[in-house]
Formats: structure tokens, C-alpha cells, sequence
């Protein structure tokens, strides 16, 4: 079974490099041809000279690809270019576990391996024009921590001198070639190109110092709660119901009304044994709740009104509701909000930032408008002052968009109601376009600050 699926993957492969074949060549015949060329040679040299000439393969084989700089390019035993192509074609044949390769893969190992020899040219070559070369005591070092030199974790002076004179020179300026390498590529993390210095650090320019006032939304005074609660009295009616639901059907919910309001069963007694929800073991009893707590309990406005309107003691119709029938009673008539009581106050500032948080916002945004107004005339830290709110200083600032750790966070200023704003682009745009000595206009911030807030450039570096 695994043999049938891996020539079935082989040959899929193998479909998509004809495919690719084919594009390259319509794309660019002429780069194409040339690569097929370099291909037949290939061939030529590693194949069929060896076949030939008996003796003549690749252990022997010597092939110039081109150069770098004047610096060959050639393919020869235990060269870098025969390594980097040994270990791509095992790579080819551990993923298809087929050593017949065609063409296509062959090319792509060639080529890889080619490109890799290149690049390993060019770094040897710019490392060389540096002036860099490793220590002789260095190398020697790294020589005599190969894995293969080690016996009970120390040098073996005697494996190593197993190998001959040639191998041991090869393998010395191998080592040496690999430190130039991983040096280049240390300097190529580190070092920091003049241009691209400058442009990091003009990105930290300008830097602002703020004041900051804060209008949170918490500070949404209670007597505008109670207004807004004057004009909507119905949503905020006290209301003390029990409660009886039934899933068997209408019939069997009609049937328990009826018998409740002949006075054969007691409306609690009823709850407790034929009631399917939350309430049943309290008798039915809900507890006080707002009217408009009571929507989602039933979604029918009509409905939902008649309940609330029920008299002290009187039953409700059978309320449909997506999978059951509902019977309310009032334990109480309703009575309207009591709006000297603060967990009422509270009540309705919870509704109003759940469901209308509009109308706080533009409250908030036309104090923050009046106190900016204010500000212009008779300056920030008075009108804070007079208005009894929470301000902040923090800076010097860049702006820092999204908090990169090359520059000075807002976060790090530890402004509680600034902690959501670090990819809010109001913010940013307000904070660096608000001209130094003046009132920015107010900024509405969510996430956790939920406040209004207006900011005041005091310094520009």
C-alpha cells in the first residue's frame, strides 16, 4: 500500500516539474536552452565519461561552472559544490524514496547546489577584502572539538592523526572557511547601516510632553441618570414576578392556568412540581427586576407590557415562546423607579453603558468640549481645577505606533486610561497634530479606559 502511494506521489510530482518544464521554457527559451545545455554537459562529465573511461567519475572528475570575481566556480571531489549537491539529492531522495530522479529534480539539484557555492565564493571573497582571517590557535581549537576527533569527551591525538597529510590540510582550511562564514553572517545581524540608522532615528522625532484630563464614563452624574430614567419610566418600573414554564405543549399549559385560576391548585405548588426552569424550587418566584430586564424573557413588546401591568396577585395569559410556554404572576403591582435609591442609579448607568452608551458619550464629549474651551482662555491646569477632574503628565513620547520596543511606549508612562490606545490611530493623529500650548478635542477611547479624554501638547523636542 505505502508502495503504491509513493509512486503515486512520485508521479505527481514528477507531472508538476513537466508542467513547470513547460512555462519556463515559454516564459524564457533562450535561458532554458542554455540551462539544458549546462544540464547535457553535466551529464557528459559525471556520467558518461565515467562509463567510458574507466576511473574518470566524479571522485575524479573536475568541472568548471564559472566564477566569481575571477574566483572559479568548480565542482570537484569533496568540494564545497560536491557537498552542497550530495546532501540536495539525498534530501530528493528521502522525501520520494526513488533514487531513479528525473531530469527535473536532477536540475534542481544542480542548480541548488550551484547557487549555494556561489554565495559561499562571494562571502570567502568579501571576508578576504576585509582583512579577517581566524586565528591559527582558533581554528585548531574548532578542529580538535569535531565529533569525530573525540573519544570519552576529549581529543584524540591518535584518530586524528589517522587521517593523512592532504585530508588534514583540507579539513584545517574547511574549518576555517566555516568561521569566516558564520563571522559574516554574525557582522550581517549586528551591523547597522548608517542610512538605516538615521532613518530609525528620525523616526523617534518629534517627541511631545502631554497633560492629560480624563472624563470617565463612571463620572456620568446620577442626576442625569434619573433624567433619562423621568423620560423613560416604563423601562425602569419595578416589577415582582413567579414565573411557571412548560415544554409538553399549550394544551398542558392552558390546562395548569385554568385550574390555577379556579383556585384548585396553589400557583407555587404548581411551580415547584410541574415548572421546567431555574425558579421552580423558589416556588416560581423571579425576584424584583426592571422592566427592561424583562426582554429577553419575552421578546413580544405587547406582551411584555401586559405582564408588567398585571395587578398585585393577578396571572398573566399563556406566553408562546421559542420552545415553551410561560404563565407569569404579579407578586406585586409595579411601582415606578425609586430614584433616590443608589443601586437603582446604578441600575440604570449599567443599562445605559450596555444599551444606549450614546447618550453618556455625548454627554461626556460636550463637557470635554466645554472644558477645552475653557482651557484656551484661562489655561489647562486651572480649568482642572475648577472641574474637579483627574489629569496626568507623561513624556517625552514619539509617536509610536502600535508600541515598537526601539522607542519610548505610551505604555510605559503607566496612564491607566491611556493602556488601549497604543494602535488607536485617533489617538496618535490628535496627540502629534494638536499645535504645542493648546487643547486637543476630545477623544472617545474604549477598551478598558471607557473615557473621554483631551489632550494638551506642553512641549515639542
Amino acid at each position: 500500500m505505502s508502495e503504491k502511494k509513493t509512486e503515486k506521489q512520485h508521479k505527481k510530482v514528477e507531472k508538476s516539474g513537466q508542467s513547470d518544464v513547460q512555462r519556463r521554457f515559454k516564459q524564457h527559451p533562450f535561458i532554458f536552452i542554455g540551462t539544458v545545455l549546462v544540464l547535457i554537459i553535466v551529464i557528459i562529465a559525471f556520467v558518461l565519461v565515467p562509463a567510458i573511461v574507466p576511473g574518470e567519475g566524479i571522485a575524479s572528475s573536475q568541472l568548471n561552472f564559472g566564477s566569481w570575481n575571477n574566483k572559479p566556480i568548480i565542482y570537484s571531489s569533496g568540494g564545497v559544490f560536491a557537498r552542497a549537491r550530495e546532501e540536495y539529492s539525498n534530501r530528493v531522495r528521502d522525501q520520494y524514496s526513488n533514487t531513479n530522479m528525473s531530469y527535473q529534480f536532477e536540475y534542481q539539484i544542480w542548480r541548488r547546489a550551484f547557487e549555494d557555492t556561489v554565495l559561499f565564493t562571494a562571502i570567502l571573497d568579501i571576508m578576504g577584502k576585509s582583512g579577517y582571517t581566524p586565528s591559527k590557535d582558533f581554528v585548531d581549537e574548532r578542529v580538535a572539538s569535531l565529533p569525530q576527533f573525540q573519544e570519552n569527551g576529549r581529543f584524540s591525538g591518535i584518530k586524528y592523526k589517522k587521517l593523512d597529510a592532504a585530508s588534514r590540510i583540507k579539513l584545517w582550511q574547511d574549518v576555517a572557511n566555516d568561521t569566516l562564514i558564520g563571522r559574516y553572517y554574525d557582522d550581517l545581524a549586528i551591523k547597522t547601516p548608517d542610512a538605516e540608522a538615521d532613518f530609525f532615528g528620525k523616526m523617534a522625532l518629534p517627541q511631545r510632553k502631554f497633560k492629560l484630563a480624563v472624563f470617565p464614563y463612571a463620572s456620568y452624574p446620577d442626576e442625569e441618570a434619573a433624567a433619562y430614567a423621568n423620560r423613560n419610566p416604563d423601562m425602569f418600573k419595578t416589577v415582582y414576578l413567579s414565573r411557571i414554564t412548560v415544554s409538553g405543549g399549550e394544551r398542558e399549559a392552558q390546562s395548569i392556568l385554568e385550574k390555577i385560576r379556579l383556585n384548585e391548585v396553589t400557583f407555587e405548588d404548581t411551580a415547584r412540581t410541574q415548572s421546567e426552569d431555574d425558579y421552580a424550587d423558589l416556588g416560581g418566584d423571579t425576584g424584583a427586576r426592571m422592566a427592561y430586564e424583562l426582554s429577553l424573557d419575552i421578546p413580544d413588546e405587547e406582551q411584555r407590557k401586559s405582564v408588567i401591568n398585571l395587578a398585585e396577585g393577578e396571572t398573566s395569559s399563556v406566553i408562546k415562546l421559542p420552545s415553551s410556554w410561560v404563565i407569569f404572576r404579579a407578586n406585586e403591582a409595579s411601582r415606578p423607579a425609586d430614584l433616590q435609591d443608589i443601586a437603582t442609579l446604578n441600575k440604570i448607568r449599567l443599562f445605559l453603558m450596555d444599551n444606549e452608551r450614546g447618550v453618556i458619550e455625548n454627554w461626556l464629549i460636550t463637557r470635554a468640549e466645554n472644558f477645552a474651551q475653557q482651557a484656551r482662555g484661562i489655561g489647562f491646569e486651572t480649568v482642572v481645577a475648577d472641574y474637579n477632574i483627574n489629569s496626568y503628565d507623561f513624556g517625552e513620547l514619539p509617536l509610536n505606533y502600535g508600541d515598537s520596543p526601539l522607542f519610548t511606549t505610551v505604555n510605559s508612562f503607566q496612564v491607566y486610561s491611556l493602556s488601549g490606545v497604543s494602535t488607536d490611530e485617533n489617538f496618535w493623529r490628535t496627540a502629534f497634530s494638536t499645535p504645542v500650548g493648546e487643547p486637543s478635542r476630545p477623544i472617545v477611547l474604549g477598551g478598558n479606559s471607557d473615557s473621554i479624554v483631551v489632550l494638551y501638547p506642553d512641549e515639542e523636542i
